[in-house]
């Protein structure tokens, strides 16, 4: 079952990282989903990852995701991720990014617990 899961998030990632080569500022975003791709789709193959790619790649995400919450140009706005495709201000987008990070965190941090059973 886990190796379903993380078909379908090589998957979401794959198509994370596609969709920001539209961005202002691709080349990061770009970088972060596709390695978070890789380790999925290598897990979901059974192909072991090298032990520290998922670890290293969750904590880049979660201290990149910490700097944007910290460096934000208004409140984070929780309420308002989802109510339209076109970001109405910068709050709203770097919640968006902030929270991407924290879901490719997660679940290269979950990738890593389950490969030290």
């Amino acid at each position: 079952m886990f190796r379903l899961l993380n078909l379908v998030m090589a998957i979401l990632f794959t198509v994370s990282a596609l969709l920001q080569l539209n961005d202002p500022d691709p080349v990061q975003w770009f970088l972060i989903y596709a390695a978070a791709a890789v380790v999925s789709a290598m897990v979901a193959l059974r192909r072991a990852p090298p032990a520290a790619a998922p670890l290293v790649i969750g904590v880049v995400a979660v201290i990149w995701s910490v700097w944007i919450i910290t460096h934000m140009q208004g409140a984070f706005a929780w309420h308002r991720l989802a109510e339209k495709m076109h970001a109405d201000t910068p709050a709203i987008e770097e919640s968006r990014e902030s929270l991407g990070l924290l879901i490719v965190a997660v679940w290269m941090f979950l990738d890593a617990a389950i490969r030290q059973r």
